[in-house]
C-alpha cells in the first residue's frame, strides 16, 4: 500500500527504511529513501511506522 503518494513510497520501503537502528525521525527515513517530504500528509504514518519498529526491536530484545 502506497503511504507517501508524493513519492511513490509503499508501506514496506518505509518500514525497511525504519528498522535501521541509526533513523530515530521520518526525515531520516526518506534520506534513506533518497526522497523528501513533499505534502507532509505521510508524516504521521511514517512516524508510527519508526515508533512500531522501535517498540517491536526492544520487545524482541527484552523476550530473548
Amino acid at each position: 500500500m502506497y503511504v507517501c503518494i508524493c513519492n511513490a513510497l509503499k508501506d514496506s520501503q518505509l518500514k525497511q527504511a525504519a528498522q535501521d537502528p541509526g533513523v530515530s525521525s521520518a526525515a531520516c527515513v526518506f534520506k534513506q529513501l533518497d526522497a523528501r517530504p513533499q505534502c507532509g500528509r505521510c508524516l504521521p504514518d511514517v512516524r508510527d511506522m519508526i515508533s512500531s519498529t522501535q517498540i517491536s526491536a526492544i520487545d524482541s530484545q527484552v523476550n530473548r
